[in-house]
């Protein structure tokens, strides 16, 4: 069972589509893929409108409103005014996740789907005893339109080993493991078995220590193939900001 579609979308998951009009048949086939996946993307054609400041307006402000930008290319939206003018305004900001789609390639358009969907579905593993600092992880991540998952998401009446095992196996298969780290955590079973898990898994875990403290040389090991953060133990906004600004720049190429 797909537990992130479970989410409520207006959590995050939101994307811009510049494309052409013209292109609207192949557009709508990409929409509907993401709209399965569980993410919202928009697809902006106003034809109610005639005044062009207004509808550059209402470009921008969209595109301001979302943290991924997807361009899709053909040769109709390179002729585009619309999207030339979207694209010279996403070049001036630095905090956007873009990708381009060549709409003419279908293994093209399946592989900036996938990454898109890598990109933006994360589970998070924490210890209980550390459920504030995650929330604050959990409220950024969903600003910036990650889809985020951990035990608290699990609807009532589930299973929550399986539950927990299902939303792992499609983190690692299809998206992150983030991993709080802290000494609450390293002696919590269960944080522990869902980073073996992971790793077992073969999948992307992104861990972050939070304080100055030594891991054992046998879990740093387990962790070896991972980009670690370290923050300190009771991290401000900002500083969660920027570790999560961070992570979307390594993992967006």
């Amino acid at each position: 069972m797909d537990f992130f579609n479970q989410l409520d979308k207006s959590k995050g998951g939101y994307i811009f589509l510049s494309h052409s009009h013209d292109d609207i048949i192949k557009v709508r086939k990409i929409r509907n893929e993401l709209e399965e996946r569980g993410f919202e993307p928009l697809c902006f054609f106003l034809k109610c409108l005639c005044d062009n400041d207004e509808i550059e307006d209402l470009i921008k402000r969209e595109i301001d409103a979302r943290e991924w930008f997807v361009f899709v290319n053909s040769e109709n939206s390179r002729k585009s005014k619309w999207v030339t003018l979207e694209r010279r305004y996403i070049e001036k900001t630095d905090n956007k996740k873009v990708i381009t789609l060549n709409i003419d390639d279908e293994s093209s358009v399946i592989e900036a789907i996938d990454k898109i969907t890598h990109n933006l579905r994360i589970f998070m593993t924490y210890s209980p005893k550390d459920r504030e600092i995650a929330h604050k992880f959990k409220q950024h991540l969903e600003h910036k339109d990650y889809l985020v998952f951990d035990g608290e998401s699990i609807p009532a009446g589930a299973n929550f080993m399986d539950s927990i095992s299902g939303a792992i196996t499609m983190a690692a298969k299809d998206g992150c493991v983030l991993a709080l780290i802290t000494p609450n955590s390293l002696v919590s079973r269960n944080v522990i078995d869902e980073i073996m898990l992971t790793i077992n898994k073969r999948g992307n875990i992104i861990p972050v220590v939070l304080g100055d403290f030594e891991l054992s040389p046998s879990f740093e090991l387990c962790l070896s193939l991972s980009r670690m953060f370290r923050i300190s133990a009771n991290p401000t906004d900002s500083e969660i900001a920027d570790v999560i600004d961070k992570i979307g720049r390594e993992t967006v190429k």
